[in-house]
């Protein structure tokens, strides 16, 4: 199954014929989930709720995955339940916050609760020392970069090494390259530098696309992603394995403490599982 985990989203896009037309094309061209994207500057990023609401798939002839709460249904992922990924077409929600300010506190963490409300939290940092602290420290699932533009900072291998341990994904947009030739070029340098400094590793491919005629085919990006130096293989993994992995991380950021300890109620226990609560709490269990 294909991911875009990057579709922007405008508060007022839930009866956006555009929107709509973009979400079908992903469908009718295989893709299995979506992520629309909001993206603020600063500090307002945790100050502001968040605003998305997944669309009426039925609308546009799409199964949903959704839940009564219409929330994505990604608790159960913490359990490993990993053949519900495929159970319709997942919407999730995404925040992009713009880091422009080193003595910032951005906030971002599960503490939080408007950036709890995510299902992923990015960040794009626009200076050199906000990218080092973007890989080491901020508490995020992706690391995104305006490749549309020159950056001001080389990406280095040492920095880059410090978000793949943390297991921290870098972002690769390529909408802005449909819309215009030099931000193409922007865009091929910059990826390939990417690449090259992670050696293909922990690399999502999006489409960051505004209109539904900028969305490409899985394969197209496929074989785009060669360009910047990427295997067959690693451009696959950027659309389906590696937004699965980022997915999960996002999930086990939320709901563990530090990364460590995850709580569940009993009641959410299979019948195979009541083991764990042991015999006299097992009987009782069972018994409810």
């Amino acid at each position: 199954m294909f991911w875009d985990l990057n579709v922007p989203y405008e508060p007022q896009a839930v009866a956006n014929t555009e929107l709509k037309k973009t979400i079908a094309i992903l469908h009718e061209f295989g893709y299995g989930a979506v992520a629309y994207n909001v993206t603020y500057s600063g500090k307002e990023a945790t100050s502001k709720p968040n605003p998305i609401k997944p669309l009426k798939l039925s609308e546009i002839g799409i199964k949903s995955a959704q839940t009564t709460t219409g929330r994505s249904s990604l608790h159960p992922f913490i359990s490993a339940n990993v053949a519900a990924w495929t159970d319709g077409f997942q919407q999730l929600s995404r925040l992009t916050v713009i880091a422009d300010d080193t003595s910032a506190n951005y906030q971002l963490t599960s503490a939080n609760s408007n950036a709890a409300s995510y299902d992923l939290i990015a960040v794009q940092p626009t200076n050199e020392k906000l990218f080092q602290s973007a890989c080491s420290l901020f508490d995020v699932d992706i690391v995104s970069l305006d490749m549309s533009n020159r950056l001001p900072f080389f990406i280095k291998g040492p920095t880059v090494n410090g978000a793949l341990q943390r297991g921290v994904f870098f972002e690769i947009a390529y909408g802005a390259a449909i819309r215009d030739a030099t931000a193409r070029r922007h865009l091929i340098s910059n990826a390939a530098a990417l690449v090259r400094a992670t050696k293909g590793k922990n690399i999502l491919i999006t489409s960051e696309a505004q209109k539904a005629m900028e969305i490409r085919g899985p394969y197209d990006v496929i074989n785009l992603a060669t360009i910047f130096g990427m295997t067959r293989e690693q451009a696959k993994n950027a659309l389906d394995a590696n937004c699965r992995a980022v997915v999960l991380h996002a999930a086990t950021r939320r709901q563990t403490h530090r990364g460590i300890l995850s709580m569940e109620s009993a009641a959410s226990l299979s019948a195979a599982s009541t083991w764990k609560l042991g015999q006299g709490e097992e009987t009782e269990a069972m018994q409810e």
